[in-house]
């Protein structure tokens, strides 16, 4: 297992508490620069992009075994340890939540907690369909690509800036994209979620409807956790952090400011 140097920014004050975040399939550093700016003046904040998106290099071969959650996790693992990085809040969008459940279960001593949005502890795809999804996420970016990457932004943001930043992120992340959802068909943190030692807020975001219908089986391992909660955000999507930066950072501020 080879870890990728991942492209990051390191920002805000040398303060004791880092803010890591981390974006979801096709996104990059750009997702994040709202919440850079917000919550540097009081804490150290990490962006990052995963293998193959942004400007972090392609896995070589870039195959999809490559870009299994579990390397994914390990590159961050890596950067956290290079960067000598503690007392972390890990913020995870949509599958950054997921790889996020994977790396706190790794290094639990290291994050003072856990926040996702636009993610669900289980996904229940049957795990055949995964080649057909990833066959054709490959065909329609070889042969729609502009097309095609309209429609995922479209399904993906609400308001035309974020869905142009998302346009710009997605397009660079062509090469990885069929990879890394056939990784997302199935999957199963639930076990996680309910014994986590670390405190986890899930951020229900109100019109994130794919996301918010495949929510039972989480809320049900969050209400067996005493350091587990639910949270809802209203007026906003499956980027609720672009969707409404300021309604965002203050309910990641209070979400961090109550931890104990």
């Amino acid at each position: 297992m080879n870890p990728i140097k991942l492209e990051y920014t390191l920002t805000g004050t040398e303060t004791k508490e880092t803010l890591l975040f981390v974006h979801g399939a096709g996104g990059s550093i750009l997702q994040f620069q709202p919440q850079q700016e917000f919550f540097s003046d009081r804490y150290r904040v990490v962006l990052i992009s995963l293998r193959g998106h942004g400007d972090s290099p392609k896995p070589s071969p870039n195959t999809t075994d490559q870009y299994a959650l579990t390397l994914f996790a390990a590159d961050i693992i890596q950067l956290i340890k290079d960067l000598n990085l503690e007392n972390i809040h890990f913020v995870g969008n949509s599958a950054g939540g997921v790889i996020g459940y994977k790396v706190v279960s790794k290094m639990p001593e290291k994050f003072l907690s856990l926040t996702t949005f636009g993610t669900t502890g289980q996904m229940k795809f049957p795990k055949f369909l995964a080649p057909v999804f990833r066959g054709f996420d490959a065909f329609m970016l070889q042969f729609f690509k502009n097309w095609y990457l309209n429609f995922m932004v479209s399904h993906t943001a609400n308001h035309e800036a974020s869905k142009e930043v998302f346009f710009q992120m997605f397009e660079k992340a062509v090469p990885a994209i069929p990879h890394f959802r056939y990784n997302l068909v199935n999957y199963d943190f639930t076990g996680f979620i309910a014994q986590s030692p670390v405190p986890y807020t899930l951020i229900r975001c109100e019109f994130d409807k794919g996301i918010n219908g495949m929510l039972d089986s989480t809320v049900k391992a969050i209400q067996s956790n005493s350091l587990a909660q639910v949270v809802e955000l209203k007026g906003v999507g499956h980027v609720a952090n672009l969707d409404n930066p300021k309604a965002f950072n203050n309910c990641l501020k209070n979400i961090l400011n109550n931890i104990k």
